[in-house]
């Protein structure tokens, strides 16, 4: 009887630590496979090009952590690769993103969260010198505004998803925008893994960055997954 009594303390003492400590603090984790229509022209100096790039898969990865600590933002750091083929090679506009958000409304059906990304540029354009082929590299962080949004579908599985980042400045514009629905495969208290599909439009122009001029989009479907700890 107090072996049975014992342990049913510490299961009722350990369930709402692990409730609450998913409630306050969680991380996530998650990547995604983009199937993108990679589109647009860039200039190196006065050396314009047309690459007539190729479609190409891309590929994303995440990790997120939110905390219950007020005035500090939570962090999210995203990987994007985005290397793609056309005019005189491999072109290179992969980016790390650097999200930190606020949680404004947060509950099990409505999420809205707004903040800033950094997303720091370290790239690499083919271009033609004559006859031989060179490469500019270029690299720059763009403060963009952030911006997501979830809303569940009642008595289902389903989520719709949403999220952005863009700034327009003078003549340079970069916007990251993507919209899908989720799948919630498991859910418990030691892990949620959640599987995603949607769409993801990605817009780089850059004027005069370390003399790269670009007005490139890269567009088309996605599927992911995420795994909440």
């Amino acid at each position: 009887m107090y072996k049975k009594t014992l342990v049913l303390a510490v299961t009722l003492a350990v369930a709402p630590a692990s409730a609450m400590a998913d409630t306050l603090f969680g991380v996530y984790a998650g990547g995604q496979v983009w199937s993108a229509n990679n589109e647009g022209q860039y200039a190196v100096g006065s050396n314009l090009i047309d690459p007539n790039f190729e479609d190409e898969n891309h590929s994303s990865y995440y990790i997120a952590v939110e905390h219950p600590i007020p005035l500090i933002p939570n962090i999210k750091v995203r990987e994007n690769t985005l290397e793609v083929n056309g005019g005189y090679g491999q072109n290179d506009f992969s980016h790390r993103d650097y999200i930190f958000y606020y949680e404004i409304f947060d509950n099990d059906l409505v999420s809205f969260d707004i903040g800033v990304n950094a997303m720091d540029f370290d790239g690499t354009l083919r271009t033609g010198l004559g006859n031989s082929i060179g490469r500019q590299d270029f690299s720059v962080t763009v403060p963009t505004a952030y911006a997501a949004a979830r809303v569940g579908i009642p008595a289902t599985d389903l989520t719709f998803f949403a999220d952005v980042s863009a700034l327009s400045v003078k003549d340079s514009k970069v916007q990251d925008a993507q919209i899908g629905l989720e799948y919630r495969l498991v859910e418990n208290l030691a892990v949620d893994i959640n599987l995603n599909a949607g769409y993801r439009h990605s817009v780089i122009e850059l004027d005069d960055v370390d003399e790269i001029y670009s007005d490139v989009t890269f567009k088309g479907p996605f599927v992911g997954v995420e795994v909440h700890f």
